[in-house]
């Protein structure tokens, strides 16, 4: 089981708004969270599959579900009930939500409907991690493809303890 961090915080997931992020893919990105939210922010929200109705709340959204899977995903932070019960001890999260907010189910079928996006920004996530854009020393496609690889693999993973925590089914 992984370790959670009682300094994370989850309220610049569903307060993208207010975080000043860089505008442009030239400018130096300072955190997980705003390399995260950049790369949420420029997708076209037509191309994401809900997972809820459009009256649900704020964190039901598909903008905030993607940037939640993947910031927690580049945290390795995988189960979904794990990732459930982080956002229930975040104070910000819970009053933003009003004490409502998705359970594993839905961040189950939100990651199985939009796995391809998810892994586009997961691949955003892992190079801002990595620290660079391309390895010097390494053709541009290579170190591209373990970014891939790495994002797909973190996802199956998610997937996998999914799978063993048989409660939710």
């Amino acid at each position: 089981m992984t370790r959670v961090d009682p300094k994370t915080s989850l309220r610049a997931v569903v307060l993208a708004p207010e975080n000043p992020l860089p505008q442009s893919g030239t400018e130096r990105r300072t955190s997980l969270m705003q390399t995260v939210l950049a790369s949420v922010r420029d997708l076209d929200e037509a191309a994401l599959r809900r997972v809820a109705s459009l009256e649900a709340g704020t964190a039901f959204q598909p903008k905030a579900l993607l940037a939640l899977l993947t910031y927690c995903y580049a945290r390795e932070i995988y189960a979904s009930s794990e990732i459930e019960g982080l956002m229930g001890r975040d104070v910000n999260f819970r009053h933003l939500c009003g004490q409502e907010f998705p359970g594993p189910r839905h961040l189950r079928r939100f990651r199985r409907d939009n796995r391809e996006i998810l892994q586009t920004c997961l691949v955003a996530a892992l190079r801002f991690l990595t620290g660079r854009l391309v390895n010097e020393r390494t053709p541009t496609g290579s170190s591209e493809n373990r970014l891939l690889e790495e994002a797909a693999r973190r996802i199956e993973k998610a997937m996998f303890i999914d799978s063993m925590d048989l409660e939710d089914w």
